[in-house]
């Protein structure tokens, strides 16, 4: 079980997966020309860590901009973590949105609700 460090470039976002402490935390924007091998990288990580037999997982998404690619990785990747928590996993989601940004919160928003078992709060991204 290896921790995932992914320096934010002007298309991805830092990435940031501390196995020990079981943390994940996204910062910055998200538009990758590869969006798959972007995600891959980061859900085979969490898969990893789960199999190894984690039993938390907090993470925060603090995304200021994310393409439509992104969205669907970024639903894929809640689906991911809503599957470890219906195996035993207490995993919460802490997702910060621009509060003016209503496009990112309604996203948000939606996926929230789609998830059954891992707990996701919705909440203001600080922006100056």
């Amino acid at each position: 079980m290896n921790d995932l460090h992914l320096e934010a470039t002007s298309r991805t976002p830092a990435v940031a997966l501390d196995t020990g402490a079981g943390t994940l935390m996204m910062t910055g924007e998200s538009y990758p020309e590869d969006v798959t091998g972007f995600f891959a990288t980061l859900t085979g990580a969490l898969s990893s860590f789960f199999d190894s037999g984690a039993e938390s997982l907090n993470t925060e998404i603090r995304l200021t901009y994310f393409n439509s690619s992104s969205a669907r990785a970024l639903m894929e990747l809640l689906e991911l973590l809503d599957d470890a928590a219906a195996k035993g996993a207490k995993v919460n989601v802490s997702w910060y949105c621009d509060p003016d940004d209503d496009i990112t919160r309604e996203f948000a928003e939606d996926i929230a609700a789609d998830v059954s078992n891992a707990s996701v709060t919705i909440l203001d991204l600080d922006v100056e």
